[in-house]
């Protein structure tokens, strides 16, 4: 009802809000000024205004008004406006009429309202029946005795210690908040096209963290031991789930990493950092190679953003992307390993296991089984991206490369060796003119990796990974 002025821009931007998404319908008021409709204005919603008593009769039916607002006092532009003791004793007959049925029809939120004046409007709610629809009276300061009488008979919820701005603009948050948690989960496709539409507006940034945060929530939810034990189903079996349970995520990530200028790069690291961070400590029974396929999320969306990168010239990321966040292993020496390490895709997945998959599917092996399917299961989402298959090709043989680099640089012992994939077939691999060739030139000061903060910026650093690259591939020709 009677609103505060220091606070009507905010309190009526928020009541604008309410309005526009249909959980308030009739507004009383019993200011002269026209604040609320202007803001109703800057939403594109034109309201329906009484302000005469003889306009009563020719509105249009409420429940058909997007809005309607009642100004009981009048408009500053009337010359009969009511504000004296005795104007406000009485409503006209058509008039009283309405506010009676608004007062039987709707609930009632009391706002800013001291009951003290308005005579005419405290007998009117008095003479109300007990009320079918809830009344809620929000007060900053102590009721008055007409409000006390009107909140008992009325057994209304009193809210006390907040403003008209405070009051609306919080519950504007708690209804946004209720539908998020009713919406039912978006599909794959949906996820990726909100995702799309809020890369470019940075005011909608929590919307892309929470798309992302959500998809990855589904994926650790579904980690826990309950859901994915340790023991007691097919290898194949459980690849299935995770890559399942990956989908929409890596879908979001494979755009979000491609589309992005670097303003959301914090967004899709902290998801694989999330990620990550299943395969921690735990007790009781296990199979070595289900255990170590906890990492299995955190590898598909390293290998989906590190692919993405490469795709979009922006691979000063994947410094940071194979470095954090640090993970201890479960078991051994204890020491911290960067995700370079750890995420080596011969430590999460089973060689032989894979191989084996395979084999049952189209009777043949692969030589770098683990390199295959993760080509494989990362396609579809990044396919958006780069509906080639060969420069999909080539921007994965690139990734395995640079990870493989930065996999022997930052490893130490029987664990300093190469993201062993097809870069290294000589198709890819080259002699004269291959990847290898290429990313020899390009090893200057100026490579995005260094830039990046990889090999701590050091290029000797850079330029030694790259020979024990070469090493290694010549002491293993058959990987």
């Amino acid at each position: 009802m009677r609103e505060a002025a220091a606070s009507c821009l905010l309190l009526h931007t928020a009541r604008s809000q309410l309005v526009k998404r249909g959980s308030i319908r009739v507004i009383l008021t019993t200011n002269f000024d026209r604040l609320m409709e202007h803001a109703l204005q800057e939403v594109g919603i034109s309201p329906q205004v009484v302000h005469r008593p003889d306009q009563a009769e020719a509105i249009k039916p409420l429940v058909h008004s997007s809005v309607t607002i009642i100004k009981l006092h009048g408009d500053y532009a009337d010359l009969d406006q009511r504000n004296t003791v005795d104007e406000l004793g009485t409503y006209p007959e058509k008039q009283q009429h309405l506010l009676d049925r608004i007062l039987d029809e709707y609930g009632l939120i009391v706002c800013g309202w001291s009951a003290d004046w308005d005579k005419a409007l405290v007998r009117a709610v008095q003479g109300t029946r007990s009320r079918r629809y809830p009344m809620f009276w929000s007060q900053y300061g102590a009721l008055g005795s007409a409000a006390q009488g009107l909140t008992a008979q009325h057994s209304a919820a009193i809210i006390q210690g907040m403003t008209a701005d405070e009051l609306f603009t919080d519950l504007l948050r708690r209804l946004e908040a209720l539908d998020h948690m009713s919406t039912p989960p978006i599909s794959r496709d949906m996820a990726v096209v909100r995702l799309k539409r809020s890369l470019a507006d940075p005011v909608r940034r929590i919307e892309v963290f929470d798309l992302v945060d959500q998809a990855v929530t589904q994926i650790v939810g579904n980690s826990t031991f309950e859901r994915r034990p340790l023991g007691g189903v097919k290898y194949r079996d459980r690849l299935g789930e995770y890559r399942a349970d990956s989908d929409i995520l890596l879908h979001l990530l494979a755009n979000g990493a491609f589309h992005d200028d670097g303003r959301h790069d914090g967004i899709w690291l902290r998801a694989r950092d999330r990620l990550a961070r299943i395969r921690n400590s735990f007790s009781g029974s296990f199979n070595d190679a289900l255990e170590a396929l906890r990492h299995y999320p955190a590898l598909l969306a390293t290998w989906t953003m590190g692919v993405a990168f490469v795709l979009a010239r922006r691979e000063e990321n994947i410094a940071h992307l194979l470095t954090q966040p640090a993970w201890t292993p479960v078991f051994g020496d204890r020491e911290p390993e960067q995700a370079a390490v750890y995420l080596n895709p011969g430590r999460v997945l089973s060689h032989e296991l894979i191989n084996e998959i395979f084999k049952a599917d189209t009777g043949t092996t692969y030589l770098y089984p683990q390199s295959h399917m993760l080509r494989q299961d990362a396609r579809e989402a990044l396919r958006p991206v780069e509906p080639d298959d060969s420069a999909y090709e080539f921007a994965c043989n690139r990734f395995e490369f640079l990870a493989s680099m930065m996999a022997l640089d930052l490893g130490s012992g029987f664990r300093a060796y190469p993201w062993a994939g097809e870069f290294l077939l000589e198709s890819s691999w080259g002699y004269t003119n291959g990847l290898a060739t290429a990313i020899e030139q390009e090893l200057t000061p100026a490579w995005p990796l260094l830039q990046g903060g990889a090999f701590q910026g050091d290029l000797q650093r850079a330029q030694a990974a790259y020979e024990a690259l070469t090493e290694w591939k010549a002491k293993n020709p058959r990987w």
